[in-house]
């Protein structure tokens, strides 16, 4: 049976992984203790973080419901979120970024709607989105009050693989997961930073219904340092989840409806394969993308002619882009 409010043990385990967190960080972390249900524990693991976000946390580790721990060496968000996992003693398990905030009921509003609906692999809930200064950006300051921290918001439960295969919005701060559950699909897999807990999100929507409460519980920040600020490479390492996750599951791509699963190949495939080709001058891998891409769309004639640019010797290939910048003088500037 599970621990009460008061028990010894926590029932919640809250994971943060810190590197050079400095400038929010304190504010994560107060939003965390002020929760109204007070019965976890923040596991926070400093990644080596040469700011002073070690100096931010020691004021608060007298709080006795903090762990802190120290990575030797530096090894990413994921693998910090693996170790503090292997801490962790909660039967339900939570993020908290170092630059995000909660508002105070939100483990209190989970914890009632996961305990009614014990089915979900994974709870999450809304968001609204803060500025570097922690406002409100414009589109979230008019909503009425009961669209933040309602505890009588209703709760979806649902199958939701082919809807965040095609688009996710699942932000780790309003997530929370049964242990067993995540030790049953496995931890969060360091090679795809950025996008590690998208693809642990996609294990446990083949597995599990997931559960979507309507109410917002936190804000994620926006600032130019986040790593999902980074474009392609997030494109390119969200490609390569998608690809593992459709090898381990074959069965996978049947959840998604067949248009939409081509679309949303060819798509990725296509920007990917466009990426390497203008930013990154490979032709040979952008060859393959484009190739990948038209087998989701096979008369997607633009992609056909890059494929044969691509597959030119360099000379003629240079000699090509000479004569374009010749007769396009409005191109010049242009080298693609």
């Amino acid at each position: 049976m599970p621990p009460s409010q008061n028990s010894a043990t926590p029932l919640i385990s809250v994971i943060m992984a810190v590197y050079k967190g400095e400038a929010y960080l304190a504010e994560a972390i107060e939003s965390a203790l002020r929760q109204t249900y007070s019965n976890f524990e923040l596991v926070i693991v400093d990644d080596c973080s040469p700011d002073q976000s070690a100096s931010v946390v020691e004021r608060y580790v007298a709080d006795g419901r903090i762990i802190y721990v120290r990575n030797e060496k530096n090894v990413g968000v994921a693998a910090s979120r693996n170790r503090a996992l292997t801490l962790a003693q909660g039967a339900y398990i939570t993020f908290l970024d170092q630059d995000d905030v909660w508002l105070p009921r939100k483990l209190e509003i989970q914890l009632a709607a996961i305990k009614a609906h014990p089915e979900v692999g994974l709870l999450h809930a809304g968001y609204a989105r803060i500025d570097s200064t922690g406002v409100l950006l414009p589109a979230y300051r008019q909503l009425p009050a009961n669209k933040f921290a309602n505890p009588t918001a209703s709760i979806n439960v649902r199958d939701v693989f082919a809807e965040i295969f095609i688009s996710n919005d699942i932000q780790p701060l309003t997530t929370m997961i049964p242990r067993e559950v995540i030790d049953a699909t496995g931890p969060f897999d360091p090679e795809l930073p950025g996008v590690d807990d998208y693809e642990l999100w996609l294990r446990i929507a083949l597995q599990y219904p997931v559960g979507h409460i309507e109410t917002i519980v936190g804000y994620w920040r926006a600032h130019p340092a986040q790593q999902s600020n980074q474009g392609y490479k997030m494109l390119m390492i969200r490609l390569k989840a998608i690809d593992l996750i459709l090898r381990r599951f074959p069965e996978a791509s049947n959840r998604v409806p067949r248009r939409a699963f081509r679309k949303r190949m060819h798509s990725m495939c296509r920007s990917a394969a466009n990426h390497t080709m203008y930013n990154l001058q490979d032709f040979a891998s952008a060859r393959d993308l484009f190739f990948r891409s038209v087998r989701y769309r096979v008369f997607d004639l633009p992609s056909w002619g890059k494929i044969f640019y691509c597959a030119l010797p360099t000379r003629l290939r240079n000699t090509l882009r000479w004569a374009k910048r010749l007769l396009t003088p409005s191109a010049a500037g242009n080298s693609h």
